[in-house]
């Protein structure tokens, strides 16, 4: 990146004059509206973006902003981000920097931003366009000026006029499209209409305009902004990319353009299909050779990120992907598919808003396209079997908090269907933990924590714990899964086993929390079930979201050393609320000097709605609390 320009001549004797005659300057932090700084970190000042469509294949996108930014502890500012492929191509562009009082500070031009691929070798043409800026000190206001043309047009612009902690002193959005040519437009959390020109003779203007809004908060696990925040959906009807012309006016329509774009690339060719038949040459059933290829796609293939959207539609096709061992999801879902249909068995692309927090409310009477991520859906006899391409662990048929239940667009061979994926139950994402603690006389000892998971946990340990240096695998254990502190430790993950058992061996000179004469006060557990504490209740009105159902449990066993027996144990407990239920057991085994202490939390919705959340974290806060209950242990 170049060096910061120095401010133009002009621009400086500008602002000169400007002081000199006592004049405030426009974009001076005090012209700001008092009202519109409260619970704000920046103020849109004024913004204008201009879309306008010559066809169905052409358009132009210009946008003028300036936006003053209160607050913030970064030291460079992102000042612009926008990116390129071989659809949209960056025209100029204008960046000011302004301080406090409105002074310009520094300038820059699109040949000081930086340029950067990233999506690998896969797509050479995609480009990310970034520019960041030096703060040395709050407030700033960034001025953008560019423009972006279309030779290819699949979605128009949605009208996102406010961010999180973000008021708008003013802003328009100007559309313009051929009179032959339909418009949707949907507002989604306000009430907000266009005004429709039609004054002119070829042309059809629409013009949505916002001002004084005051800054708005998304509540701590609310989900996506779009299902909290004012925006308006924005969609053709015809449209065309890369040559191939398509209609969204429903689901169908739209699954039928996917399909012409992958009609002859989803089959694999006669020299790889007896390679897939081998793979599947001991499957008794359709259920088990689905495993058997899911499999065998999740040993030999790596995953390289590609967005839905950008780098094209198109897939590789099958042969490229057996080939060359990569692809992205749109690519690895479509070769499944074809590894799939060597053995008769039909499957279908799906299109989904992946995320763990990206739960967007997909309106099933506005077809448009929020999705970012394909997965493969198979049609079984009593149920379909979901498949996560992108996953080298995933069981099959489990849906993660990335993609378990949202709407999906299914591509059938008739066209897109609208469904939901699978919501996991607790019993598909659980996390067992059994621990025992061989006990010294003074409080120190060995422990042996055995653990077995499935679901997002497992993930957790075969994608990542298990492949992290033994520093990195301790601090998650401590940090993350709330195990007392030890000295010593080592990890072992077995990655055959289907609920990745994972053995870990400890040693701590401190089991307990704190000792008082010949006394021992031990924690009930030697690791915290549940340690997340929810944000507070108090006039929430949006829902809450965790990230899905859950099954915990932990049984920790401590053996006592000699001469040892338990004082005091903790009563059993047992908490319920219509979302989940906690029970506590501790009992003493004095044949073998053991006291087993067991725990079990089940989680049955991760969608909390807001007049429900007060209770759900009542529960949640009285199962933190249970921790805190001790095991008094004494000499004889």
């Amino acid at each position: 990146m170049n060096s910061v320009k120095k401010i133009s001549s002009f621009m400086l004797v500008f602002s000169l004059v400007q002081a000199l005659n006592g004049q405030v300057l426009p974009y001076a932090v005090s012209l700001i509206p008092p009202e519109l700084k409260v619970n704000a970190r920046s103020v849109v000042r004024l913004e204008n973006i201009r879309f306008e469509l010559r066809s169905v294949s052409k358009a132009s996108l210009k946008i003028h902003s300036v936006v003053t930014y209160l607050a913030g502890g970064e030291t460079m500012k992102t000042a612009f981000q926008e990116y390129t492929d071989r659809f949209r191509a960056l025209g100029e562009v204008s960046i000011k920097i302004y301080d406090a009082e409105g002074k310009p500070v520094s300038r820059y031009e699109k040949k000081d931003l930086s340029s950067e691929s990233n999506w690998m070798e896969l797509v050479p043409d995609g480009k990310y366009h970034s520019l960041q800026v030096p703060v040395n000190q709050y407030p700033i206001t960034i001025e953008c000026d560019y423009s972006v043309s279309y030779h290819g047009v699949y979605n128009y612009p949605y009208y996102y006029f406010q961010e999180e902690k973000q008021s708008v002193e003013n802003s328009e959005y100007n559309l313009v499209l051929p009179k032959e040519m339909e418009l949707r437009y949907r507002p989604m959390n306000t009430e907000l209409q266009p005004v429709i020109d039609e004054s002119d003779r070829s042309n059809r203007s629409y013009q949505w305009k916002v001002s004084r809004l005051p800054a708005k908060s998304l509540e701590p696990g609310a989900g996506p902004v779009q299902n909290v925040f004012p925006w308006v959906m924005i969609a053709p009807t015809r449209f065309e990319l890369d040559g191939y012309p398509g209609d969204m006016k429903n689901w169908k329509d739209f699954g039928l353009w996917y399909n012409s774009l992958v009609k002859n690339d989803n089959q694999l060719s006669e020299a790889f299909r007896a390679e897939i038949k081998a793979v599947v040459a001991n499957g008794r059933d359709d259920h088990e050779k689905v495993k058997l290829i899911y499999r065998y796609l999740q040993r030999n293939f790596r995953y390289v990120s590609i967005q839905l959207g950008i780098g094209g539609f198109k897939p590789f096709s099958a042969d490229f992907v057996h080939k060359k061992k990569y692809g992205d999801c749109k690519a690895l879902s479509n070769y499944l598919q074809a590894c799939l249909s060597v053995v008769n068995i039909r499957s279908y692309s799906a299109w989904i808003r992946a995320g763990s927090d990206e739960h967007v409310k997909i309106e099933a009477s506005f077809p448009y396209d929020p999705f970012n991520h394909q997965v493969v859906c198979v049609p079984m006899e009593k149920d379909s079997l979901w498949l996560e391409c992108t996953s080298p662990v995933d069981d099959a048929g489990f849906m993660g908090s990335f993609t378990a239940d949202r709407e999906a667009l299914l591509l059938t061979e008739n066209g897109g269907v609208l469904v939901r994926t699978p919501k996991p139950t607790p019993l598909q994402n659980q996390l067992n933990v059994l621990s025992r603690i061989m006990l010294q006389e003074d409080g120190s000892g060995t422990a042996t924590v055995r653990m077995t998971s499935n679901g997002d946990h497992k993930s957790s340990f075969l994608y990542r714990l298990s492949e992290e240096r033994k520093d990195e695998q301790k601090t998650y254990f401590v940090e993350t899964l709330d195990f007392i502190a030890p000295d010593e430790f080592s990890m072992a993950v077995d990655k055959t086993d289907p609920m990745a058992l994972t053995q870990v061996n400890m040693s701590a000179e401190k089991w307990y929390d704190f000792k008082t004469g010949g006394k021992l006060f031990l924690h009930p557990r030697i690791r915290k079930i549940w340690n997340d504490p929810l944000p507070r209740s108090e006039n929430r009105t949006q829902d809450y979201y965790f990230n899905l159902p859950f099954l915990l449990t932990d049984t920790t066993i401590y053996r006592l050393p000699e001469g040892f027996t338990p004082e005091t144990l903790p009563g059993a407990r047992g908490m319920k609320n219509e979302y989940g239920s906690y029970s506590t057991n501790v009992r003493f085994n004095p044949d073998n000097r053991e006291i087993i202490s067991t725990a079990t939390l089940i989680l049955k919705e991760y969608h909390i709605p807001a007049s429900k959340y007060a209770g759900v974290k009542k529960f949640f806060d009285e199962v933190q609390a249970e921790y805190n209950e001790k095991i008094i242990i004494r000499r004889l």
